[in-house]
């Protein structure tokens, strides 16, 4: 398996849940946590949050607590949406290649891979490639920090990811000011760089609002402690499964 091929599995499913019409600010995410675990997730800009924990840990009631995201999309390309509606033609090889920035041998090898691994199945009907998404979440949840690690580098410019992604920003606090970023020229952050799980993932990300989050998810579990890794694992099997 190489790190491409989750980029391309992961753009797969966007495309499906674009088909749906899926829609990530109309989403909110909720996740059981236990006093010490939720206590870590106020958001540090919140006094709502504050004054709901500090009610939580006099009561010591912790049933379920909102994930749903802080901060809206800011894409970096404007992008028509009625004009990236997927159809059949979003799943060929030469479309796959062409939203990731891969040559056709790249996607068409990968897809092949994900075959042989059980990863992918054809629909009867269509044809069309359909990823085994709780496949694809255990290998995340479990190896994705092994096979392909990373480690927060030099600061730069780039595009944030992980829990400094809008997806996450806000949920989990940190230490230090530092936040880790993908590499780009253009990006509007300077932050420690994570090299992403392939190098074209910074330009494909600004065509693919799931895909954007999908990954910076990801790779909260890759660089992320257990919590971290708890809170993203969550989102990402509510908003897939």
């Amino acid at each position: 398996m190489k790190s491409q091929d989750i980029v391309i599995l992961f753009k797969l499913i966007s495309l499906n849940l674009q088909a749906e019409g899926a829609r990530v600010k109309k989403r909110n995410f909720t996740v059981n946590l236990d006093l010490e675990d939720a206590m870590d997730l106020v958001p540090i800009d919140s006094q709502d949050y504050l004054d709901r924990f500090l009610d939580l840990r006099m009561t010591g009631n912790i049933e379920k607590i909102d994930l749903s995201q802080g901060q809206h999309w800011e894409g970096w390309e404007d992008i028509d949406e009625d004009s990236i509606t997927p159809n059949m033609e979003s799943y060929s090889v030469r479309a796959l290649a062409a939203s990731l920035a891969l040559s056709k041998s790249e996607v068409s090898n990968s897809l092949n891979r994900c075959r042989d691994i059980g990863l992918i199945h054809a629909d009867r009907l269509s044809g069309q490639p359909i990823v085994r998404a709780e496949a694809l979440l255990d290998f995340v949840k479990y190896g994705v920090r092994y096979v392909f690690p990373a480690k927060p580098g030099p600061i730069v410019r780039g595009i944030p990811t992980a829990f400094a992604a809008p997806i996450m920003a806000g949920k989990v606090m940190t230490g230090g000011d530092l936040i880790p970023v993908w590499p780009d020229a253009y990006g509007k952050n300077k932050g420690q760089e994570i090299t992403p799980l392939y190098k074209t993932v910074p330009g494909a990300v600004k065509k693919d609002e799931l895909l954007y989050h999908f990954l910076a998810l990801v790779d909260a579990i890759r660089i992320g402690g257990p919590r971290e890794t708890k809170v993203a694992d969550a989102m990402l099997r509510e908003w897939i499964l």
